[in-house]
C-alpha cells in the first residue's frame, strides 16, 4: 500500500498525449495568427490629398488604383509627345 507522504503519479496514455499535444498546437496556432492579425501593419488605403495625384510626392510608391491609373496616363502621354 502507497503512504500518504509519497505524490501519486499519474501516467497517461498515448492517446491522451497525443490529443493534449495536437490540442497544444492548435491553440498556440491560434495564438500566433491572431498576433500576426493584430500587430501587422497595413498599407494606407486612403489617400491623403483627395486624389490629386498631379500633387502628390507618394506617387510612385502609392498603391491605389487611382494612382496605378495615373501612372499609366502620364505614360502615354509623354510616349505620344516623343513620337510626335
Amino acid at each position: 500500500m502507497k503512504s500518504k507522504s509519497e505524490p501519486e503519479t499519474t501516467k497517461q496514455s498515448r492517446r491522451k498525449f497525443l490529443a493534449s499535444l495536437v490540442r497544444t498546437a492548435i491553440g498556440a496556432g491560434l495564438a500566433i495568427t491572431g498576433g500576426y492579425l493584430l500587430l501587422r501593419e497595413e498599407p494606407a488605403t486612403l489617400c491623403p490629398i483627395d486624389f490629386a495625384c498631379s500633387r502628390c510626392d507618394k506617387l510612385r510608391q502609392c498603391i491605389l488604383p487611382e494612382a496605378t491609373a495615373f501612372r499609366i496616363r502620364e505614360l502615354q502621354q509623354r510616349t505620344n509627345t516623343k513620337s510626335r
